[in-house]
């Protein structure tokens, strides 16, 4: 399968999604890209870290640019701040190529991820408002 095969794949899967399916897309998305982040930080590709944590980066950036505060309320507020500061080390970890900075959140992520997962339904058995955005893939997007 090409690059292009895949990337196609990628937006149609995207464009049938949830906006939960989508929020839990995009967090395993960034868990996905810092994990191999660590791989080649340890295997010395700069620019392949570069790349995945820019993408990582990219993930939170889209995901706090589409918080309703307003709607969301004291939630909204606190994963304004949870995204800041991942955003914040994923920058430190791409400038130090440090893993550490990535073994600091990465398991906040995963937890935000699973609470995601793991939410309830409302009582009429719909989905809950639309936080993740238009987001079409580009942050985990295979290099052409």
């Amino acid at each position: 399968m090409t690059k292009k095969n895949i990337n196609e794949y990628l937006k149609m899967k995207i464009s049938d999604m949830s906006p939960r399916e989508l929020i839990v897309f995009m967090y395993e998305s960034s868990i996905m890209l810092m994990e191999e982040s660590k791989e080649t930080i340890k295997n010395g590709d700069l620019q392949g870290t570069h790349q995945r944590l820019n993408k990582a980066r990219n993930i939170f950036l889209h995901l706090l640019g589409t918080l309703n505060v307003e709607e969301g309320g004291d939630i909204a507020a606190k994963l304004s701040g949870l995204y800041a500061f991942f955003i914040e080390k994923i920058t430190m970890a791409n400038t130090t190529k440090n893993p550490d900075e990535l073994d600091e959140i990465l398991p906040l992520v995963t937890e935000i991820k699973d609470s995601w997962e793991n939410m309830e339904l409302d009582t009429e058995g719909s989905e809950p408002s639309k936080t993740g955005g238009n987001f079409d893939g580009k942050f985990v997007s295979v290099e052409a």
